[in-house]
């Protein structure tokens, strides 16, 4: 593969942050961004352990599950017709070859397509602790989060809700999942306590807004 990445970020969250970049098996289709068009995310700590390859593939675990959990909603009962669809981005993980960048923190990325961009505002519905964004609420993530949490029989649940909602289909990054097993999923897990946080408030509000 061949990559190009801005030299400056766009954006950043508490612990990564976000280049635009472009990324094609072909180099000479890299400036078509109908093609190629990428956002790149990397850890904003640099270091042996949070820049190590182990981090970036735990994030790349965490997106694919929540996503792999979206679709699953998206075809079941549980999904009323009147309800918008949740659609997770799938994230891949990018490796330089060359080592040069490694001890500057920027040789790895987590990789996944831009978020659609016109007209939608990217907003965080919820976090990894309970909160839900009042002002923002919507059904369909209500009962997607309960969902995870119903699905897998009370073992994980998909949290840190963000992004955008067009055509009646919710877009989101960066998931977070709380877990049973403390040691999945890297540091935004913060076990079982806070999923019961979550999933309290998340069943709180259903019935408040049913």
């Amino acid at each position: 593969m061949f990559m190009r990445r801005a030299a400056d970020p766009f954006a950043e969250g508490e612990i990564r942050i976000a280049y635009h970049a472009q990324l094609n098996r072909k180099k000479h289709d890299l400036g078509d961004a109908n093609k190629s068009a990428m956002v790149m995310k990397a850890f904003k700590h640099i270091g042996k352990g949070p820049n190590d390859r182990d981090q970036y593939l735990k994030q790349m675990e965490v997106s694919n599950i929540a996503k792999f959990l979206a679709d699953e909603y998206n075809k079941s009962s549980l999904c009323p017709a009147h309800c918008a669809h949740i659609r997770v981005l799938q994230v891949c993980v990018v490796e330089e070859e060359d080592e040069t960048n490694e001890k500057a923190g920027a040789r790895r990325f987590c990789a996944e397509e831009p978020l659609p961009t016109d007209g939608s505002v990217f907003i965080k519905f919820s976090n990894n602790t309970g909160h839900w964004e009042e002002d923002h609420l919507d059904e369909s993530l209500l009962r997607f989060a309960d969902f995870t949490y119903q699905i897998t029989n009370k073992y994980l649940m998909v949290t840190d809700l963000q992004g955008d909602n067009k055509g009646n289909q919710f877009h989101l990054t960066d998931p977070v999942i709380l877990c049973k097993d403390i040691l999945r999923f890297g540091n935004t897990n913060l076990g079982e306590k806070f999923m019961e946080k979550c999933i309290d408030s998340t069943r709180e509000l259903m019935k408040e807004n049913g």
